[in-house]
Formats: C-alpha cells, sequence, structure tokens
C-alpha cells in the first residue's frame, strides 16, 4: 500500500516537543487555543496520562495526533486520514524517563552529553534558588550556562547563556486564569546588545504546567476546559489498522510505503 506525500509541515510538528509537554505527573485533558495576529485561531486538544502525552491538532487542514511516550522514549505521529503512523524515538535531551526524584536532585537527569555542578543556593527575585553550572564535551571555549532553579517550583528563574543573553523571571501574583487558580510570571530576556522583550506566563500549581503564554506581538497559546482526572490507556496507543510508515529522507519529495 502507498502513501500520500508527508508534508515538511508534519515532520517539522513531529520532530518538536509540544509546547505543553513538561514535568506534569498529574492526568488531566484540556483544549488548546493558539492566538495567532491575523489569523484565525487554532484549536487542538491535549490528554496528559502516566508518563504519556498526547495532543491533537491541525496541520495542512489535516487533523494530526502526537503521541509520547516519556517512559519508553518513544513518539507517534498518527495521519487518521490515511490510517497510518510514523514512529521515531526520543532525540536527545528532548524527552525524560526520569522520575521527579531524580530531577530534584539533579536538573541533567535525562539529559545526554550534559553534565551540571551545583554552585550553592542564592535569593533572585525574592526566591530561593539553586545555582547551577551546565556544561557539555567540547563547550569550555565558548563557556557554560548557569542556571538559578526555583526550589518550591523546580523551574529557572535566571539563567546566563554562553553567548551573553539572559532571562529573569519574576513573581507578580496570583489570578484566576480559565477558572483555574495560577501563578503570572514575567519573563524578561536580554540579548547581547541590550535588545529585550517580555512575556508572560500564568502557571497551574496543580497539573504543574503553564495554563497559558503571551509572547511579543500578541502570540497567545492557552488551555481552556481542563478536567483532570486518570486518561484512558487507549488514548496513547495506535489504533488497530493503522499502518506505519517511514519517516521520509528527502524533504517533500518523499513518500512512505509499506508492503
Amino acid at each position: 500500500m502507498q502513501f500520500k506525500i508527508v508534508s515538511p509541515i508534519i515532520l517539522l510538528l513531529f520532530f518538536c516537543v509540544p509546547l505543553w509537554a513538561g514535568e506534569a505527573t498529574v492526568e488531566f485533558s484540556a483544549d488548546t487555543l493558539t492566538t495567532v495576529p491575523q489569523q484565525d485561531p487554532q484549536h487542538g486538544k491535549i490528554f496528559v496520562g502516566d508518563g504519556r502525552l498526547r495532543t491533537e491538532f491541525e496541520a495542512n487542514g489535516k487533523t494530526m495526533i502526537q503521541i509520547i511516550d516519556m517512559k519508553q522514549q518513544t513518539a507517534y505521529m498518527l495521519i487518521p486520514e490515511q490510517k497510518s503512523y510514523m514512529q521515531r524515538q526520543a532525540a536527545p535531551g528532548d524527552l525524560s524517563s526520569e522520575s521527579a526524584a531524580a530531577k530534584e536532585t539533579s536538573p541533567c537527569a535525562g539529559m545526554q552529553n550534559i553534565t551540571c555542578k551545583k554552585l550553592g543556593v542564592e535569593v533572585v527575585n525574592g526566591r530561593s534558588a539553586e545555582k547551577w553550572e551546565f556544561s557539555s564535551p567540547g563547550q569550555e571555549e565558548s563557556g557554560k550556562m548557569i542556571s538559578w532553579l526555583d526550589q518550591e517550583r523546580r523551574i529557572p528563574i535566571r539563567q546566563t547563556l554562553p553567548d551573553g543573553t539572559t532571562m529573569e523571571m519574576r513573581l507578580l501574583g496570583k489570578e484566576t486564569v480559565n477558572g483555574r487558580n495560577t501563578e503570572k510570571w514575567e519573563m524578561n530576556v536580554t540579548r547581547p546588545g541590550g535588545e529585550s522583550h517580555v512575556s508572560y506566563q500564568w502557571y497551574d500549581p496543580q497539573i504543574k504546567m503553564n495554563i497559558r503564554e503571551e509572547q511579543p506581538g500578541g502570540y497567545v497559546n492557552e488551555l481552556v476546559n481542563v478536567s483532570v482526572g486518570a486518561q484512558p490507556a487507549e488514548l496513547f496507543a495506535v489504533p488497530p489498522g493503522y499502518k506505519e510508515i517511514s519517516i521520509p529522507q528527502g524533504g517533500d519529495s518523499a513518500q512512505g510505503q509499506t508492503p
């Protein structure tokens, strides 16, 4: 059986971890809404299970489904219209099978070819944070990344990158967003030369994820209709009757084929 050409846009989505993937440990489902200036809003769905993630979205006018198994380090891209799917192993560092407890011991847990050293504890923007130095082989000339990890939320609230870029996170207060109790954070990124931009994140402590993000220029991502609870196992499996196709190697000229 031969299948249609797989779009490069679909492949790009397949090789990118969804925005909502994080260190979530609570099972839930939600609708996703992405607002882009001068475009129609983009709607989708997200399902977070026990170490597994499912996202549904539109690409090239077609419904696409991505399933990521954080424990098995495997990802599937389902194409319902063709009843086909692609499979890949997780790229280095983009998924982690490490437990939350392991990451509390070392933020490098699950990262390949990355080592980190704890430099101490400091107060950053009124928050107690662990200071960590990240390095990788061959990075000596370009420098190392320094990250201050919030001790309560386990998120970086300050970073300095080898190229001189800096990032600062500041807690502005608590707000109710889409019926959820959240913390509003301000992120300020400053690049070498002084150019900077500010964005905002609304963090939901219960599901341990951002449920709203506002970027400069009017770009907004958010979760709505959040429903906390166990998710059915079948959501995270390839449906019966689907045929596996290979990931194209030649851009948009490639096509998958099964016997």
